[in-house]
């Protein structure tokens, strides 16, 4: 039985990897026919709907946490609108592949503000870690250089993207400290809520008429996306050790990469190859490598 619970967890948290390996490659589709602004809106008003449903259906009276919001959930929920405006902008900017492999400093960061600020131990492995992480975007991002077609909007991408990684750690200690009070799902329905709120100043509200079937259906995806991959997540949670299902969840960029050396060559949904050499795929490997060596030592028990 317990065999079977461990087989589980593993498979749980390969669907959430599945679904952010895919996520950037929708989101690109998507963007076919919506903006940023608009995607990043719809996906949180989405999921805070769906959430609020569940939870209603379930008795867990879900706006208790909506009629005294604490600072800090306000807060988180601004963060992570933020990260999710700014990876979507730096997948229109830079393509899908770029923006997985380089989203992965989050992990790095999340780890050196545990370091500085709560005063964990860094341990020689994560040293390490960040040292391969480095030299693997290093590799990364020689071979990008030597293949895009408008420099200026490829740094600035860049830019978005190591700033969404920055904004989304401010997001996790938020969470941090918040999940000593409150349930995950109600810290959940409250971001969903208050990024739904920040966002709406972007919304082209026009995209709801003018965009075509296929970006629609990848918006829907999107939209549905995160409540499957959280779920998936916090069912993984119950049956296997959170050390491992970060370091299955760390991969998710190999996935983006591969879908997005496949898929065009299908001409799957009018997407256009990114331009990855083979420098640019080792230098994934190597980066996601090592996120993987700093994400487990930073989880181990």
């Amino acid at each position: 039985m317990a065999k079977g619970y461990y087989l589980r967890g593993i498979l749980l948290s390969i669907v959430t990897a599945l679904l952010w390996g895919v996520l950037p490659i929708f989101l690109k589709i998507t963007l076919q026919g919506f903006h940023a602004g608009t995607i990043s809106w719809f996906r949180f008003l989405f999921a805070f709907l769906m959430l609020a449903v569940i939870l209603q259906w379930k008795n867990h009276e879900p706006l208790n946490i909506l009629r005294k919001p604490p600072w800090m959930g306000i807060v988180g929920g601004a963060c992570l609108s933020a990260n999710y405006y700014w990876v979507t902008m730096g997948v229109d900017l830079s393509g899908p592949s770029n923006m997985a492999v380089l989203i992965q400093t989050a992990s790095v960061f999340l780890v050196l503000v545990g370091v500085f600020v709560f005063k964990e131990r860094l341990t020689l492995r994560q040293v390490f870690g960040m040292v391969v992480a480095g030299s693997g975007l290093f590799l990364f991002f020689h071979d990008q250089q030597s293949r895009i077609q408008n420099a200026g909007e490829y740094y600035y991408a860049n830019f978005l993207i190591i700033l969404a990684a920055m904004i989304w750690v401010g997001y996790m200690v938020s969470q941090k400290f918040l999940s000593r009070h409150y349930g995950a799902q109600s810290l959940n329905l409250l971001v969903y809520g208050v990024a739904s709120f920040t966002l709406i100043g972007g919304v082209e509200w026009e995209d709801f008429t003018s965009a075509g079937t296929i970006p629609w259906l990848s918006l829907i995806f999107c939209a549905v996306n995160t409540l499957l991959a959280y779920g998936a997540l916090a069912e993984a949670v119950k049956y296997i050790p959170l050390a491992l299902i970060s370091v299955i969840i760390s991969l998710n960029p190999l996935i983006t990469l591969l879908g997005m050396k496949i898929l065009p060559e299908m001409g799957f949904a009018g997407l256009q190859a990114d331009p990855v050499g083979s420098f640019g795929y080792f230098g994934g490997a190597i980066a996601v490598t090592g996120v993987v060596l700093v994400v487990y030592r930073a989880t181990q028990k």
